[in-house]
């Protein structure tokens, strides 16, 4: 039986406007998708009003405007949503120490309940598996040939890391003997830990 058989996770990934929310930086996109059985299910995804401007050098990143958000829903309204949809399922993430800080921020400024969730981190299975060579998402999209998406834009990445998961979850199971997803997401936290820049 498939380490994903029975099992239903949710991608999501996150557009910001800068790189800490330590600093004062916001969500102003950030999207969900379903992996029910090893197979990409629904899938969501909003603009967020970030409560300030977004910087140009973001916006040259997503292409994400202050236009665009001008009419989003704001973060408390998001978040509740968003913290209802997580649950308590595992969560996967590309990178999850960059976004992890962001969602947690915006939790609270829902006055939502904090995450308690299993997190995989796709960076750190595919670190696990190929080395600490180029794993970005979309180097990694590439040379695994899945399919094409619109980059830096959360529905669109979190799709690719949905797929990546699937992909890698595999491997990790073939390769190195991995039973459970809470294995798997240990290993994968092993990883980020272990190929931290000092």
């Amino acid at each position: 039986m498939s380490l994903l058989q029975g099992v239903t996770v949710l991608a999501v990934d996150t557009e910001t406007t800068g790189m800490s929310p330590n600093d004062g930086h916001r969500l102003v996109e950030v999207a969900r998708v379903a992996v029910v059985d090893g197979v990409l299910g629904e899938d969501w995804s909003t603009l967020i009003h970030p409560g300030r401007a977004i910087p140009p050098d973001a916006t040259r990143v997503h292409g994400i405007s202050d236009a665009m958000v001008a009419g989003a829903p704001k973060a408390a309204a998001v978040g509740r949503l968003l913290r209802e949809a997580c649950a308590d399922l595992p969560l996967v993430f590309h990178n999850a120490p960059f976004d992890l800080p962001f969602l947690m921020q915006l939790f609270r400024d829902a006055s939502a309940p904090p995450l308690l969730n299993p997190i995989i981190d796709t960076l750190g299975l595919a670190r696990g598996l190929f080395g600490t060579g180029s794993n970005a998402l979309g180097a990694l999209a590439t040379r695994l040939k899945l399919p094409a998406e619109i980059a830096h834009r959360a529905l669109g990445d979190t799709r690719t890391t949905a797929r990546l998961f699937v992909e890698l979850a595999g491997r990790w199971e073939r390769e190195k003997g991995v039973r459970s997803l809470n294995e798997l997401a240990a290993a994968s936290q092993d990883v980020m830990r272990a190929t931290a820049r000092r």
